[in-house]
């Protein structure tokens, strides 16, 4: 076996890989409630209604499922804040409905652990609840 002779000497820093989708500036489409370790669809008549965006001046606005809303969001790390939320006032029944109340819920929890992969981004509470949400397809 033949040897090197000239070795390689230096320092390698390793860094976590950057999301493949920006948190900012990305339409998230809610597909999916967290409750502990398990994921669970969206009831009847709510898929494709719940959708935010985290804009980069510090504000989220969107849907909650049935009502439009604006809160402002702190990022720091892997962690962000909401609220408190502004929202419209109708009337939410059904799928909808659930959907937005735990919406409501999730967002005014306090921090939530967030990350992305595959163009997914998952938020999380430190109990383990919360959501999944697809980035929307890029335009072009």
């Amino acid at each position: 076996m033949a040897q090197n002779p000239h070795p390689a000497t230096g320092t390698v820093t390793l860094t976590a890989p950057a999301p493949d989708t920006p948190l900012t500036g990305t339409e998230w489409t809610v597909d999916s409630l967290l409750g502990g370790a398990a994921a669970a669809s969206l009831p009847d008549g709510a898929a494709g209604r719940a959708r935010f965006t985290i804009a980069a001046d510090g504000a989220v606005s969107g849907s909650l499922g049935c009502n439009r809303f604006r809160a402002p969001v702190t990022v720091s790390g892997a962690s962000l804040t909401i609220g408190p939320l502004t929202t419209t006032r109708m009337a939410c029944e059904g799928g909808p409905g659930e959907v937005e109340r735990t919406l409501t819920g999730l967002f005014g929890s306090g921090p939530l652990g967030w990350r992305i992969r595959d163009r997914i981004l998952t938020l999380t509470t430190p109990e383990g609840t919360g959501l999944t949400a697809r980035a929307a397809p890029a335009a072009g």
